[in-house]
């Protein structure tokens, strides 16, 4: 399935997958007040990110580097190999450093937690320019 695109840019929705709720609350607020639609998860298998992709059709993800004991190099590899959405950018949270690898799994960015709400924000406006860019 080809990404959708049929959200206005200044309405992008990002996808928050964290299997912390307290996380996923407090990133969709952040999200929101900046003028983003949210949707997110706290339970997910590799097998279904696709199909919760599918189902939300967001314009980027923001996805926990632990998520219910696998790490999230796994969850990059499928949306990278998946045709509809392995440009979705993506941005991986943790309390590790785990930055490098992310980034050559595929990912965009990377936030180390605690977050820096500052960081975070930066990190959205930049993937938020290039999907506007790629809208244009």
């Amino acid at each position: 399935m080809a990404q959708p695109r049929s959200k206005p840019v200044d309405h992008l929705k990002v996808l928050v997958i964290d299997d912390d709720k307290v996380t996923c609350n407090l990133l969709e607020t952040v999200l929101q007040l900046e003028n983003f639609q949210t949707a997110s998860a706290s339970k997910i298998a590799n097998s279904d990110i696709i199909a919760l992709l599918n189902q939300e059709a967001p314009h980027f993800l923001i996805l926990d580097f632990h998520l219910n004991g696998e790490e999230a190099l796994k969850y990059i590899a499928s949306v990278r190999n998946n045709p509809g959405w392995q440009v979705l950018p993506i941005i991986i949270t943790s309390a590790i450093d785990r930055r490098r690898d992310c980034l050559v799994a595929g990912a965009n960015e990377f936030v180390l937690k605690p977050f820096n709400w500052q960081e975070i924000i930066e990190s959205i406006n930049r993937v938020r320019a290039r999907v506007i860019e790629q809208e244009v």
